[in-house]
């Protein structure tokens, strides 16, 4: 993966957010010249920082791995059973299967 391509996708969450650089910075407690070294692809966040920016901007490792995707939605299933979280996901694939009504 491209180090751009994971700041493009940081930045697009941000201020899909409605966060400023200075606000995340912020929240993460990090300086706005590593978010913005993060951001412009010159710097890597850790592994922890980067978990911590997913849960905060709601976006998801699908996000990053697949960046053009129209659709970057996370579905938390906290608190779910496995057989709750297998049975949504048949749900999901056999609505994204049939066409809309």
């Amino acid at each position: 993966m491209k180090d751009r391509l994971l700041g493009d996708t940081i930045r697009a969450a941000r201020m899909e957010k409605g966060y400023t650089q200075e606000k995340l910075s912020e929240l993460l407690d990090i300086t706005l010249v590593h978010l913005a070294n993060i951001e412009g692809g010159r710097r890597n966040p850790s592994v922890p920082l980067l978990f911590q920016m997913m849960a905060l901007l709601d976006f998801s490792v699908d996000a990053l791995v697949f960046p053009d995707r129209a659709e970057n939605r996370v579905l938390h299933t906290n608190g779910l059973t496995e057989q709750q979280i297998e049975a949504l996901s048949r749900l999901i694939d056999t609505m994204k299967t049939k066409p809309a009504v």
